[in-house]
């Protein structure tokens, strides 16, 4: 009978992280060449190891046994306030992904409460997130509301 155990992500764990949210976006966005993922990978273990100290990146993870077999991320964002969001804190959470096998069976929405739970704790009560259509339920059920308004963007190469 399996154990799912939760943890909160520390920056000794870098490594791992990167690897499965690159893991994550080739899953999401189809396999790119190694030299994309060798830069992308450079690029995350700094940023990991920048802001997870700094409190400004929060995940967690779901492991059975020792094997990651879950995960969920959240970016801290400071914006000015709002009449919604006077503090301007928004816990942007992404990066939600559960191997294949381990699927519908609440890893996610423990995953996600789990982020919540960490985001109030440091005073964020204005949470956002992007979905792909197979996690749009998930969220619904957790309180999360479609934005109605649209989003731009520009990439500059």
């Amino acid at each position: 009978m399996e154990y799912i155990k939760y943890e909160r992500v520390g920056v000794e764990d870098t490594r791992l992280l990167v690897k499965y949210r690159v893991q994550f976006l080739i899953e999401l966005m189809g396999n790119k060449p190694d030299e994309s993922i060798n830069l992308l990978s450079k690029e995350l273990e700094s940023y990991f190891n920048e802001f997870i100290p700094l409190g400004k990146y929060v995940c967690w993870w779901a492991k059975d046994q020792d094997e990651v077999v879950g995960i969920g991320g959240m970016a801290i964002r400071l914006n000015p306030g709002s009449f919604k969001n006077p503090t301007g804190k928004v816990g942007y959470i992404m990066n939600m992904y559960t191997l294949p096998a381990y699927r519908r069976r609440g890893i996610s929405s423990k995953i996600l409460q789990k982020l919540i739970n960490s985001g109030r704790e440091m005073g964020i009560s204005f949470f956002e997130l992007h979905a792909t259509k197979e996690g749009e339920p998930m969220y619904i059920k957790h309180g999360f509301e479609q934005h109605t308004e649209p989003t731009y963007r520009k990439y500059i190469e």
